[in-house]
């Protein structure tokens, strides 16, 4: 079986399961209990909390344990719009669906245009827009996406948080595509916020993290005992820190060779797919991508009826979203880039990891290639397009 669906969640590196497992059993203490036991298990904590600072370019008091990036982008956008009011906090078209879904709460479910800055046909942030939103002066807060989850199209984050900075708006970003597969530097680029998952990196679910910068505020949204400076009450996920810690270590020392070699990879399966099949298109090609992302639309099918030849034959990956794909409906991302619902119907993403190889992507390219003839030959002008509904 090829795995390709890297960006909906990554298998965990033995290396983590390896770590955590002596803090799923022995080493199982509440981390704020007085007791030796206990405190060695503390350490541990502020060990892993050092761990994933240093892959962002962060300082650990600036890291907050949480559930997950979902957890993380709730919590910032939520503690925004308490602190500013319904609609002073701009998105961007191409955001997940958590981000969109926050907003949207504050804007009785119908998000405005002028909440949501457009995109151009690559998934690249329209920056005239977004300055002229800026300087209306009715924007509090900005959230936006570092990478994106469905094309890898990769933000310039610098020039766009200094635009808003410049304009006295606090900026969260969306870092869950981006940690561990690019150069991640939070002070560098100056942001306010930002979220993460480990997930999507080779550590366990079930745990992520908020970048919360020095002299930055940000109410919390669960309350409790008061754990991780307040931010976020709860017993913390020990084993899951542990794992996301060591998977942060193990992404720092091999970040630059395997971004070249995930690239690599990638590139050879486009050009395979380009040399044997007309009528396609790779999305946002022109523009800077996350290394292991290709999301691509065959013309004259549909992403769900190769998929349902796909996975039969041993290759595993997806029609978009994870959070979404149970719903018959186009990518926003793409229809945000100017798809046609028709042409958003066609694409199918590939994620690589760490773990690919070349053998899999010459197996995964004969085997897409197979599947998008087999499509196209079973259609015609009376049958139109095949279409797959899943219950």
């Amino acid at each position: 079986m090829i795995y390709w669906d890297n960006n909906a969640t990554t298998p965990v590196a033995d290396e983590v399961l390896e770590a955590m497992l002596p803090y799923l059993k022995n080493k199982f203490m509440n981390p704020s209990a007085g007791y030796q036991a206990a405190l060695d298990v503390r350490r541990a904590v502020d060990e892993a909390r050092s761990q994933v600072a240093s892959l962002m370019g962060a300082d650990p008091d600036e890291i907050i344990f949480t559930s997950g990036a979902t957890e993380s982008i709730n919590t910032v956008l939520s503690g925004m719009l308490q602190r500013f009011g319904p609609g002073s906090i701009m998105g961007t078209a191409t955001d997940h669906d958590a981000v969109l879904h926050v907003l949207a709460q504050d804007n009785n479910r119908i998000l405005p245009p002028s909440t949501l800055c457009p995109v151009d046909q690559q998934g690249v942030i329209d920056q005239s827009v977004w300055k002229k939103r800026l300087a209306s002066g009715s924007v509090c807060g900005v959230s936006l996406t570092w990478a994106n989850n469905e094309t890898g199209v990769i933000q310039d984050v610098l020039s766009l948080a200094q635009l808003a900075h410049e304009a006295g708006v606090l900026v969260h970003v969306d870092g869950v595509q981006a940690l561990g597969k690019i150069p991640v530097d939070l002070h560098r680029v100056d942001v306010d916020f930002a979220s993460f998952s480990a997930h999507k990196m080779h550590g366990p679910k079930g745990v992520g993290a908020l970048y919360v910068k020095r002299g930055s505020v940000c109410p919390p949204l669960l309350y409790g005992g008061g754990q991780e400076r307040g931010v976020r009450s709860g017993t913390e996920n020990v084993p899951g820190i542990i794992g996301f810690g060591v998977a942060a270590q193990l992404a720092a020392r091999r970040l630059q060779d395997e971004t070249r070699q995930l690239e690599s990879l990638r590139n050879s399966f486009e050009e395979c797919l380009l040399r044997s099949l007309d009528h396609i298109r790779i999305m946002s090609s022109a523009v800077s991508r996350t290394p292991n992302t290709s999301c691509i639309a065959f013309c004259g099918c549909t992403a769900q009826a190769l998929l349902l030849l796909l996975e039969p034959a041993g290759l595993l990956c997806s029609a978009g979203s994870a959070c979404s794909t149970s719903h018959p409906r186009p990518s926003h991302v793409l229809t945000a880039m100017g798809l046609s619902n028709e042409e958003a119907r066609s694409c199918v993403r590939f994620s690589l990891s760490s773990q690919t190889t070349i053998e899999e992507v010459e197996l995964a390219a004969g085997l897409v290639i197979s599947a998008v003839r087999r499509v196209r030959l079973a259609q015609s002008s009376r049958t139109g397009p095949v279409l797959v509904y899943r219950p």
